[in-house]
């Protein structure tokens, strides 16, 4: 998991050089490559069938509470064993992703590329992502936000190449957004999260590959 943490801040560190100097040709390139993936399109209507749509407004403090990290344990155990044996291919996907020596914004449609191995298993994944937001209660945004607190508090870091928000944008005018999709959970984050978060280090680094893939 050191050796992924570590590629992962090199990956970073690089695509933030890149993003001044290829912000738009790289958003070209991943709109392109998205609307190849028919499947894709289907991910905003998926999303919309998440019962709380309202928008989470994430405490000043930015301190989890047990209930939260309890909810996303749930969510993301119940899109593991969905993926079931297909969960071995996004992870060869994603340590591949984190192997690469240097990596630049224009970079992104190779890695999105690897969707294509892995179409079918994600899009399952991702209804059964629906299903158990609602049954915990939970926003995709405030699902979001307790994912990335939580990895924050054991220090491990991850590219974010959610292809829900890749499919979102790349049909949008806002190339800013597409390229902020590619970020590490670094920082800190609140000192008291640790402490909620560290029982449940173990199964946090191995669901790396889902939050990696937006899952």
């Amino acid at each position: 998991m050191k050796k992924l943490a570590i590629g992962c801040g090199l990956i970073v560190l690089l695509v933030g050089a890149g993003i001044i100097g290829v912000g738009y040709y790289g958003y070209l390139k991943v709109r392109s490559t998205v609307n190849q993936f028919a499947e894709l399109r289907q991910v905003p209507d998926i999303e919309r069938g998440i019962k709380i749509q309202t928008p989470f407004a994430p405490p000043a403090s930015g301190e989890l509470t047990e209930k939260q990290v309890e909810r996303l344990m749930l969510v993301q155990r119940r899109v593991h064993e969905r993926l079931g044996q297909d969960f071995a291919a996004m992870e060869r996907n994603y340590k591949s992703l984190m192997d690469k020596k240097e990596a630049t914004v224009t970079d992104l449609p190779t890695l999105v590329s690897a969707y294509k191995d892995m179409a079918a298993s994600w899009m399952s994944a991702k209804r059964e992502q629906v299903q158990a937001l609602n049954d915990a209660g939970l926003s995709l945004s405030e699902y979001r936000w307790i994912r990335l607190q939580s990895y924050r508090a054991i220090g491990v870091p991850f590219v974010d190449m959610d292809f829900g928000r890749l499919a979102e944008q790349a049909t949008s005018s806002k190339p800013a957004e597409v390229m902020g999709n590619v970020g590490p959970s670094t920082g800190p984050g609140a000192a008291a999260n640790l402490k909620i978060v560290e029982r449940y280090r173990k199964d946090l680094e191995r669901y790396v590959p889902l939050a990696a893939f937006g899952l």
